[in-house]
């Protein structure tokens, strides 16, 4: 196995899945629109597990699921971030057609959620536009 450093988004192009760790990297994954498992894998999984059914007040950990505010990407956390659970997911995003066209669906509807690109340019109009009519 080759393993490649600092050429993400050359090989987001060309990948058919990815098993990508939380943060930014999912967010990224999914606007190259690809299926994607998210994996994070800790040695003290139990206690993980615990808080995140009792205590933390977030849903989910993935920016995807997050923006979304529903599960679009599965999320492998502490207890559930197995060998067999990665094989399974991996499974399902490269055979289960429909699976993979949901989660892909899933991401449109999450990009739709960020709104147009450019929001610092609409978001500088907006507040000019505001200055002026208090000016008025």
């Amino acid at each position: 196995m080759k393993i490649i450093f600092n050429k993400t988004f050359p090989l987001l192009r060309q990948a058919e899945a990815a098993l990508v760790t939380s943060g930014t990297a999912t967010l990224e994954t999914a606007l190259f629109r690809v299926p994607q498992a998210v994996c994070y894998h800790t040695p003290i999984g139990k206690v993980i597990a615990f808080l995140k059914r009792h205590i933390l007040k977030v849903k989910y950990i993935s920016l995807v699921n997050l923006i979304a505010n529903r599960e679009v990407v599965k999320e492998l956390v502490a207890d559930t971030m197995t060998v067999e659970q990665v094989r399974s997911e991996l499974n399902r995003i490269l055979y289960d057609k429909e699976y993979r066209r949901q989660m892909l669906e899933g991401y449109e509807y999450m990009a739709s959620c960020l709104g147009e690109a450019g929001a610092p340019k609409h978001a500088a109009r907006e507040m000019v536009a505001l200055l002026r009519r208090r000016e008025e």
